[in-house]
């Protein structure tokens, strides 16, 4: 935790500045968080980086001057903390991308996840929804029996 005073980097556990001695402000400007339900709607910083051994992305979040500089080859963004209610936690869009590649493939067109991405839930279920209908339109074309040509002339 940063001094207000003086400008040094203090652990965050500490009450008072270990140069100045100025009394340090508690978590979030002197707030204490008592349930997760209150960091809803609030700013964070996060660094995103790529772990060395395994490759994956991970984040830290709000993490310290060390953190960043140890992680310099990492994204920090803010980001606010939405409530889950808030998101549908009932719809799993994971489900309907996967439904729409499925109607993609059947329709015979490439499937780009990526242009999927900022799409909200009620938004992917409009685009599976004209994608069905297109699958309906296309089945039923393809399962109508095709006129059979007409049979030659007997020869006599």
């Amino acid at each position: 935790m940063k001094c207000s005073q003086c400008g040094t980097k203090n652990d965050p556990n500490s009450k008072f500045c270990k140069e100045c001695g100025t009394v340090l402000a508690g978590p979030a400007g002197g707030e204490t968080l008592t349930s997760i339900s209150e960091l809803y709607g609030k700013e964070v910083e996060v660094i995103f980086f790529i772990e060395n051994y395994t490759g994956k992305i991970s984040g830290i979040v709000n993490p310290t001057e060390d953190q960043v500089g140890r992680y310099r080859q990492g994204i920090l963004q803010k980001v606010v903390i939405e409530n889950p209610a808030n998101n549908e936690p009932d719809e799993n869009i994971g489900a309907v991308l996967t439904f729409i590649r499925q109607s993609k493939e059947y329709l015979g067109e490439a499937y780009n996840e990526s242009h999927y991405r900022n799409f909200s839930t009620v938004e992917l279920k409009k685009e599976y929804l004209k994608l069905f209908e297109r699958i309906l339109r296309e089945k039923s074309k393809r399962s109508e029996p095709k006129p059979t040509p007409p049979a030659p002339p007997e020869k006599k």
